[in-house]
């Protein structure tokens, strides 16, 4: 049977769990209970139904029709998986695209019933979509999870094991952290905090885990009183040393799926329960509202998570020069070796936790490795699989798009190289993009500035010759934790947080010619204090990831004396940095590589 067939066979059973439940649509959204980026394979819903994979996309199921919609960083990859289905891909960041409910409105007569598993999507959103339809008579209705009498061998809960982050890494204690969330509640008048988030879980708790890949994290939830503190896991993750720690710090444990009786155990009808209804999902919250009253706010630990401690950034300082070291050692071997002809996207990328893996300390690659070798470098997510992998048999731009867990820090860094021979638009691209990354690397701006603003200086020097890219510039990194950290964001979106300091963003600006190739330059920068004046504090960043550019990619002509300062500069310090932990032939290489470049 072929995939397509499959996908086919999967919306025709779903279409008829649909009709039993007297519903009209269906929404699978791709989470999980606790509204993640990334999920465990249960939770992998939108793949199984679909067959699309990226990270983020909505497929709607009616009677009828079938529609995915995902945004920019998907539209190419969205395209080709979808390709001989009878899914729809709809572009949802282009003007002339409806939005699922508009289509929805279309598609179904008033009266429908529209449905969603309310364990998978979040009570903003359910809000959100509820109000939307019922614009067009149309309502939304948490239902029953439709996948799983027709998920045959769906897996199950994962149940691998937590692990204790140590102090000395997280900065710390879990109980100062934790009393830091419980003086919170004292200020707010409230009696319990709701936690769902699992990257926030492990951070206040310092616990680490495995049940997601690339992430972690472990399947959790956290109930926390003025008094006592519920933590919600599977005590067969847990060993019995850490389940003694746990309890010596008076964390009480309860079964992960037992969160719904442990509110309805705890709490009074006047207690005041503060959750943030972004991450706890609708069937969630439902349970807490028959029983207490819930207080909508950010969680406290999402900002105290993101600005991080001076132990943390001594860590991620640390992570990052080891990082460096493995990125020099792929770079010098991928320069030494692709011409020999058994290179692939799919090799290369395989090789690169092989290189991070010799440096202390390291716990696995933060994503999947992104490498694309000349027009799979426009596909802005590419996935290189076996099957699909491009050798690396002539001239070309490569982007490496990669990062890694360590101990003391998570790494996000991609770069883009050029294997042969490259063309002046090439290096006129490459070089268009270096300067919207040394635009943001040097900007100067005052206190309260949201990424909004910062990522419009990031494209003014790509913007002023017609040029441009539809991801975001830039998203907070974790501490041995998710790649992607919010509550800051650089981007176009409107995200209501500040840039502060001790905040750590990727900058990575790019440039995609679709059918040609990729470029993407991303380092991780570190907001500090810069000065204060009359007018007021102004904060910038410094760029802490440590790793050669491309110079046969850098045309000095289109630089001004401060950008070629600013190359130089950083050429200088990834060399006196990285060059005392290569062996001599590395440094020799990586000497030239950061060699002064001149006008």
């Amino acid at each position: 049977m072929s995939s397509t067939q499959a996908i086919q066979e999967r919306i025709d059973a779903l279409r008829e769990e649909m009709k039993a439940a007297r519903i009209d649509g269906y929404l699978i959204f791709g989470t999980d209970p606790h509204m993640s980026e990334y999920v465990a394979q249960r939770w992998r819903d939108r793949a199984w139904i679909s067959g699309f994979t990226g990270s983020a996309g909505t497929v709607v199921c009616t009677g009828e029709k079938v529609g995915l919609w995902t945004d920019s960083r998907y539209y190419v990859q969205g395209a080709q998986q979808l390709k001989g289905s009878t899914i729809r891909l709809f572009r949802q960041e282009e003007s002339d695209v409806p939005d699922m409910c508009e289509w929805l409105g279309r598609e179904l007569p008033k009266g429908s019933v529209v449905g969603v598993y309310g364990w998978t999507i979040s009570e903003d959103m359910f809000e959100d979509v509820r109000r939307k339809l019922a614009v067009y008579g149309v309502k939304l209705h948490a239902s029953a999870d439709l996948l799983e009498n027709i998920w045959e061998d769906r897996p199950g809960l994962p149940e691998e094991d937590v692990y204790q982050h140590d102090v000395r890494y997280a900065g710390l204690s879990r109980q100062e952290k934790i009393e830091h969330l419980q003086k919170n509640l004292w200020s707010m008048r409230a009696d319990y905090q709701l936690l769902a988030s699992l990257s926030d879980i492990a951070w206040l708790f310092n616990l680490r885990g495995n049940d997601i890949s690339y992430n972690p994290l472990f399947l959790s939830y956290a109930f926390i009183g003025k008094e006592e503190v519920h933590l919600c896991v599977d005590r067969q993750k847990l060993s019995e040393e850490l389940t003694s720690l746990l309890e010596e710090d008076g964390i009480k444990i309860v079964p992960y799926q037992s969160i719904g009786d442990l509110i309805e155990k705890q709490v009074r009808s006047d207690d005041r329960v503060l959750y943030d209804p972004a991450s706890v999902n609708y069937a969630l919250a439902e349970i807490l509202g028959s029983h207490a009253r819930g207080v909508h706010t950010a969680d406290v630990t999402r900002r105290a998570k993101a600005v991080k401690n001076s132990t943390e950034i001594e860590g991620i300082r640390n992570a990052l020069v080891k990082d460096g070291v493995a990125m020099v050692q792929f770079l010098y071997w991928l320069k030494n070796t692709w011409e020999r002809g058994n290179l692939n996207e799919y090799s290369v990328g395989a090789a690169l936790p092989q290189f991070r893996s010799r440096q202390a300390g390291f716990m696995g690659e933060s994503f999947s490795p992104i490498v694309g070798f000349r027009d799979h470098g426009a596909v802005i997510h590419y996935s290189a699989t076996e099957s699909s992998a491009y050798k690396l048999d002539g001239d070309g731009v490569l982007l490496v798009d990669s990062g890694a867990h360590y101990l003391d820090g998570t790494t996000d860094i991609t770069r883009t190289v050029a294997l042969g021979e490259v063309s002046p638009q090439q290096r006129e691209d490459y070089t268009n993009v270096l300067k919207s990354h040394i635009s943001l690397a040097q900007a100067r701006f005052p206190r309260g500035t949201r990424g909004i603003q910062l990522d419009s200086i990031a494209k003014r020097p790509m913007w002023a010759r017609g040029l441009s890219y539809t991801h975001g510039t830039g998203h907070g990194v974790g501490c041995f934790l998710n790649v992607h950290e919010g509550p800051q964001s650089i981007s176009r979106r409107l995200v209501d947080a500040e840039i502060e300091p001790a905040m750590v963003n990727s900058n990575e600006p790019g440039l995609y010619r679709e059918g040609a190739y990729g470029i993407r330059i991303e380092n991780l920068i570190l907001t500090k204090e810069e000065f204060e004046t009359p007018f007021g504090r102004f904060y910038g960043f410094e760029t802490i990831t440590l790793c050669p550019l491309e110079p046969a990619l850098i045309d000095p002509s289109l630089l001004n004396s401060e950008q070629l300062r600013w190359v130089n500069e950083y050429h200088q310090r990834v060399y006196s940095s990285l060059s005392p932990y290569l062996k001599p032939e590395e440094r020799r290489w990586l000497e030239e590589e950061t060699a002064l470049i001149k006008h």
